[in-house]
């Protein structure tokens, strides 16, 4: 069945930035016990949203950044991090890579293993630009954080208690992290083969914590959300996981101070400011109520544009999803097509947020595709001179895009 999703914007009735959702039962937003006014809500079909093409030079500043490739610093997938001075990455034999911001590397480390100083997996890689320190984020039969100096030096272990594994993180302020628990996330009780406890639910349906970067200590953030789903999806057969997908779709969305909360079992989006919340957007109709679920989430958010993915959740089938910017300067929503007229292909740009790095984002740019629109003389200016320098092996060039104000 193919469900019409809305997304509305709060304009004027929910100014009140002390809002705490706590539990369950309203009749205007499912899971938060402080009623939502929807009176003067704009809202628009997800399904149905107009596209604009814009070139990304009317809107934002443009910087390519080649890196450095040679052996020892060739990297498989998207940063873990941009920052002011550096661009972090890390590969999956467990090496980090540290290049600053001209592409060239700058420092290397794998501390992969079973020591109290390593790790044996790598889940999340956090920076702090400021103490110039890493928060790996590891697997282990307990969530395990450890911090690095930037150039690799171990300084400490933060151990997260049973039953938090700590999902999408993010460099919250100069004491604390923030993140959101995956613990026992899209498992049944038939899938995991035990029942779930009182504690259990508890836990699952309280996830979103403060870590102190110091002393490991845990503030959960007053924000509770009853039947809670994640971005995973399971084929089942005869009530036994056979696989799981992972939708490409997050809760989470920053920009530098500010943190947008997209709950997928919520229906309002909630901005994180000074650890309070405030609802700032409501979905219609309820997650709860639409077979088989849609996920809606935050994927980047500027002064300006609030970027927003709709994926439905099934392990089979073509999915129903879509994508849309609400655009706040015309009070609208629609399909924002980005182009770079640096490339006559007019192929649209993939925008992946830095949260760290006010209003900006980034795109990667593979050589072969370059090598190729440049053989064909289809790219111009520095992208030009960038591509007439690569070799099919090079890493890709990273281009980020800051929005103008």
């Amino acid at each position: 069945m193919k469900h019409l999703i809305t997304i509305a914007l709060c304009i004027l009735t929910l100014k009140n930035s002390s809002t705490k959702p706590k539990t369950g039962g309203s009749t205007e937003s499912t899971n938060n016990s402080k009623k939502i006014n929807i009176k003067g809500l704009v809202g628009i079909d997800i399904t149905k949203n107009p596209k604009k093409a814009i070139d990304i030079a009317d809107i934002a500043n443009i910087e390519y950044i080649p890196l450095e490739t040679n052996d020892s610093t060739l990297v498989r997938f998207s940063p873990d991090a941009v920052s002011k001075k550096d661009i972090i990455y890390h590969n999956p034999d467990g090496q980090i890579l540290i290049f600053n911001r001209q592409g060239k590397r700058l420092y290397s480390f794998n501390h992969s293993g079973g020591g109290p100083e390593e790790y044996n997996s790598i889940y999340n890689v956090i920076l702090d630009e400021d103490k110039e320190e890493l928060y790996i984020g590891s697997l282990e039969i307990n969530t395990q954080i450890n911090v690095y100096s930037i150039n690799g030096k171990f300084k400490r272990r933060l151990i997260l208690p049973k039953k938090i594994i700590s999902g999408y993180m993010i460099n919250y302020d100069k004491d604390h992290l923030f993140f959101n628990n995956y613990y026992f996330m899209d498992i049944s009780e038939e899938i995991s083969g035990r029942e779930l406890s009182k504690e259990d639910v508890a836990i699952r349906d309280n996830p979103y914590f403060f870590i102190s970067k110091q002393t490991r200590e845990l503030i959960p953030l007053d924000y509770y959300i009853p039947n809670r789903m994640g971005n995973r999806t399971h084929l089942t057969q005869n009530a036994k996981s056979l696989s799981s997908i992972s939708m490409n779709i997050l809760p989470l969305a920053q920009n530098t101070l500010d943190i947008l909360i997209s709950d997928f079992a919520d229906d309002t989006l909630y901005s994180l400011k000074n650890k309070k919340l405030l609802p700032i957007m409501i979905k219609k109709p309820s997650a709860h109520k639409m077979t088989p679920p849609m996920l809606v989430g935050v994927s980047f958010f500027t002064n300006r544009y609030v970027f927003i993915d709709a994926v439905e959740k099934k392990a089979e089938g073509k999915l129903n999803q879509n994508s849309m910017v609400y655009d706040k300067k015309v009070n609208d929503f629609y399909q924002l097509n980005l182009l770079n007229k640096d490339d006559s292909n007019k192929r649209y740009i993939n925008l992946i947020g830095v949260g760290s790095l006010h209003n900006t984002s980034y795109c990667l740019m593979y050589p072969d595709y370059l090598l190729q629109a440049y053989s064909t003389n289809k790219l111009k200016g520095e992208l030009k001179e960038i591509a007439s320098k690569l070799i099919e092996d090079d890493n890709p060039v990273l281009m980020l895009i800051k929005f103008k104000e």
